[in-house]
């Protein structure tokens, strides 16, 4: 089971289906003069509103680094405020500014008319089936990391 998961199709479908979902985004996010990872991280911060940066990385899948250089520039630029965490001093917390919901409400709306006359090609049950299969899938990688 474990080399039908890893294999090449698996692997270049995923790049794929990323590759096409940030090409769907660019003409937004460049409209919003951001580039995709930065709208992207806007939107994490939104989905789960006052977050550190560690967890940011890890739900979009890049380095801390590499997130807190991001969160910076997004700070200087007035989309987010970094601010340490009481509990730990070593962690920094991210939240969206005004400016920050502004960008996200107006991304939000580009994104809806734009693409929502496609969205009703797309039933409920195959919306269903595409998220199943890809928590389906994302549960098998994750057994085959805690496989020893």
């Amino acid at each position: 089971m474990s080399l039908r998961l890893i294999n090449t199709e698996t692997s270049q479908l995923i790049r794929e289906v990323s590759r096409k979902l940030d090409s769907i985004l660019f003409p937004i996010s460049d409209n919003n003069n951001l580039t995709i990872m930065k709208m992207k991280v806007l939107m994490e911060v939104s989905k789960q509103g006052r977050v550190n940066i560690g967890e940011i990385g890890q739900s979009l899948g890049v380095a801390g680094g590499n997130i807190s250089n991001m969160c910076k520039n997004l700070e200087n630029e007035g989309y987010l405020v970094r601010e340490r965490s009481q509990d730990d001093e070593r962690v920094v917390e991210v939240s969206l500014t005004d400016k920050g919901e502004k960008v996200l409400d107006q991304v939000r709306t580009q994104i809806n008319d734009k693409y929502h006359p496609y969205d009703a090609n797309i039933t409920d049950n195959e919306y269903k089936s595409i998220v199943d299969s890809l928590r389906s899938l994302n549960k098998h990688l994750d057994n085959l990391l805690e496989y020893k």
